[in-house]
């Protein structure tokens, strides 16, 4: 997965503040930008794009996609259903 760097313009007084204070509590800035960035990600981008882009990250990771969810317990249920059922009668 490839990274991109942002840059923001942010007023001088309040980054210092910001980064004061982010110190004091022990916070890591550009940890919180990136959560901040990845709810707004969530937020903005629809969810098949989001799958698409995730599936794109797979492939380029294992060299294969990504089974889903749904489709894994779509072909278990499959399975189920074509698989000879033993009834026992009493």
């Amino acid at each position: 997965m490839k990274l991109s760097a942002i840059q923001v313009k942010f007023e001088t007084s309040k980054y210092q503040a910001l980064k004061r204070y982010a110190a004091k509590k022990e916070v890591s800035l550009e940890q919180e930008l990136e959560e901040t960035l990845n709810r707004l990600y969530r937020k903005l981008v629809p969810p098949d794009v989001r799958e698409y882009i995730e599936e794109g990250d797979d492939i380029e990771k294992t060299g294969k996609p990504k089974v889903k969810k749904k489709e894994k317990e779509s072909e278990k249920e499959q399975n189920q259903a074509e698989q000879p059922q033993d009834s026992q009668s009493v």
